[in-house]
This record gives C-alpha cells, structure tokens and sequence, in this order.
C-alpha cells in the first residue's frame, strides 16, 4: 500500500512538471541589455563629422530623442513604436525616422525608417555573433566582444555592460569601418561609435590612409 502511494505521488509530481511552464530568467539571458520601457525618452548626444571629396570637414552636433507612442504584445515578446527626433543647439526639434523596438527572449531589434538591425541575440555570451542584416543579400556579422563587464562612458562607469563589434576592419589600405555599440543594464544602449572612411588609392597615395570622403558619427547616451 505505500508502495503504491509513493508511485502515484511520484506520477502526480511528474505530470504537474510536465504540464508546467517555466518562464525565461531575464537576467540570464540579458534581456536587461535592452529594455522594453514604454515611459523611457532616450536621448543622446551626437557628434557628426563628414569628410568631402573636395577636402573639406563639416562637423555638426545635436541630440536625438526616441519617443514611443504605442506598444503592442507580440507573441514571444515585445514591440514599441514611436518617433526619433533630432533636436539642434538652437533647440529646433524635427522627426528624422519612425522608430520601432522589438525584444523578444531570442533577439533584440531595432529598425530606424526601413533600415532594420538585429541589435542583440540572447542569451548573451562573449564571443556569440549572428546576422545583423538577414534581410540584405549578403550577411553582416554582428559580434560580442566584452559581456557582463563595466564600461567607463566620461565621468560615468556602469558596472554591466555588453560590447557588440558590428565591423571592426582596420587594416586596409582602401578604407576604414569601424562600428561599435555598448549596451548597459536596464538602460539599453548608451554608446555607439560608427566610421566609415574611403581612403586614397592613387599611387602616390595608397596606403597612406588619406581620407578622401566619409563619415564618422560619434553617439552617446544623456540622462536628465
């Protein structure tokens, strides 16, 4: 008889794990690397510095600010969408794209206009690397560099910190791409580096690394 009553325990413990879900843990996954918080306005400050074919440099700076209208559930995660605007020293506010964030427990996605990117893929592990761009013809791949690690941003540290290398080539004699973009936990991206240079191939040039055009965008976070 308690033999019996044990088997049967032991059958209802079984089917109770069975029929049981067990929900994703954020933390472990690094879900936190991109929060979903429709209340949050993001802004950041922008350095711009474009390099012309006839030799001049314009350099401009100003802010950006995504601001979120709706959020929807979508299944496995969630979505927001609202606006990005861009705000310039004398304070004149413009919307540059619409912008949509998407976190679900797999992927992290941002999409600027039609330009979309896979931002993170979960769970988060240095050294992992996926397709940024699996919409484009030829895959782009985006890789982290430095997990769970503090990151120093001016006078500011944050202590969890992840690096994704989305290009990071420097060597060549043709050209210069360097993207980089640091994401900090329960505050979401908080730096972005993005340069992409044309050298000079004459020959009395090459391999000079002399830019002829290009552009390099410096991004990072603000907090009121």
């Amino acid at each position: 008889m308690r033999l019996y009553l044990l088997l049967f325990s032991l059958l209802i413990f079984i089917t109770a794990c069975d029929n049981s879900s067990v929900a994703p843990n954020q933390e472990i996954l690094g879900l936190q690397f991109f929060p979903i918080d429709f209340k949050n306005i993001d802004n950041y400050v922008v350095e711009e510095i474009n390099y012309n074919n006839d030799g001049t440099i314009d350099t401009s700076r100003y802010f950006l600010q995504d601001e979120w209208t709706d959020s929807l559930a979508i299944d496995n995660g969630v979505k927001l969408e609202g606006y990005r605007y861009r705000i310039n020293q004398n304070d004149q506010k413009e919307v540059v794209s619409t912008i949509v964030k998407t976190r679900t427990s797999n992927l992290a996605i941002l999409k600027l206009g039609n330009s979309e990117e896979i931002k993170l893929s979960f769970p988060i592990a240095e050294g992992k690397s996926w397709n940024g761009h699996p919409q484009e013809f030829e895959e782009d791949e985006f890789r982290i560099f430095k997990a769970f690690q503090s990151y120093e941003l001016g006078d500011s540290t944050f202590e969890n910190t992840v690096q994704v290398i989305q290009e990071d080539n420097q060597d060549s004699i043709s050209n210069f791409d360097q993207r980089i973009e640091v994401y900090a936990a329960n505050t979401g991206l908080i730096s972005r580096v993005s340069s992409q240079l044309e050298f000079c191939r004459d020959t009395e040039c090459l391999g000079l690394q002399e830019i002829e055009f290009g552009k390099t965008v410096r991004m990072k976070r603000v907090f009121e």
